[in-house]
């Protein structure tokens, strides 16, 4: 088992490495990614801004709690562009232009490959300033956060990202019926909006289904709950739950859909 994690880590460290290179040799289009994640930083604080010049607080989110969630909320976002939106962004056209055999073709499991091929390099620069940040912002709180929440809100957010890219991969799966489903990435993007707002925010039905069958609360909300106020064992078991199961699904759905899929040769 421990061989196994240590092969595929090594394989995603030369990954990285390949698209570090190649992303260089584009350096416009490295500075480029960088400045659209500075406009939409700068959009949403201005948003936020905009209510608490009107309202004291959205529920139990006071305005320093919510500069928190942003900045928990844009470092979800970079995480996971880092990651993942390389290749599932791009999982339809793989499969339209019949590039899928590529990775299929490859000796290592598939879903490994169509998830963690492309490594979007520049969102590391990103990640580095948002930490500082959200570290500052953690220091200058009017109450003291201990470690043991900043501890708890580490494996909160891993689970939500989990959570995030499990979403978004079963999504861009459906490819697989529709046989063309480019819409599948605004589709994606349009449900994820719902983490982009603190959870306190959404009031009856929808926020059971934020919290059940589109579990886009636990991505952002959950993780800042567990940092400013400490853990909750509910959210935090509902959290694993949500994130294990559409984690688990991930794989029914790839299967299935490799069992429908037509690969440019056949």
């Amino acid at each position: 088992m421990v061989g196994m994690v240590l092969r595929y880590f090594s394989l995603w460290i030369s990954f990285f490495n390949n698209s570090l290179t190649r992303d260089l040799e584009f350096k416009a289009n490295f500075l480029g990614g960088l400045i659209v994640d500075i406009i939409f930083y700068g959009i949403q604080f201005f948003f936020f801004s905009i209510i608490y010049s009107y309202v004291d607080a959205l529920g139990v989110f006071t305005r320093e709690d919510v500069m928190i969630f942003l900045v928990i909320t844009f470092l979800a976002d970079t995480f996971y562009m880092f990651f993942f939106s390389g290749n599932l962004f791009n999982l339809n056209r793989w499969m339209v232009r019949g590039d899928l055999d590529y990775f299929l073709l490859r000796p290592v499991e598939s879903q490994f490959m169509v998830s963690f091929r492309y490594v979007k390099s520049y969102a590391l620069v990103s990640i580095v300033i948002l930490l500082i940040m959200l570290t500052t912002l953690i220091i200058d709180y009017s109450k003291p956060i201990g470690f043991f929440n900043v501890l708890a809100f580490v494996f909160s957010f891993l689970m939500g990202t989990v959570l995030w890219y499990s979403v978004d991969f079963i999504i861009s799966s459906s490819c697989f019926w529709f046989k063309n489903f480019s819409v599948s990435g605004w589709l994606s993007h349009e449900i994820l909006k719902f983490s982009t707002r603190p959870d306190s925010i959404y009031t009856g039905i929808l926020r059971k289904v934020l919290f059940s069958i589109v579990p886009m609360i636990f991505i952002a909300s959950i993780p800042t709950r567990t940092l400013l106020y400490g853990p909750n064992v509910q959210y935090l078991l509902g959290q694993i739950f949500m994130s294990m199961t559409f984690l688990f699904l991930t794989r029914i759905i790839w299967k299935r859909g490799l069992m429908l899929y037509e690969s440019a040769s056949s």
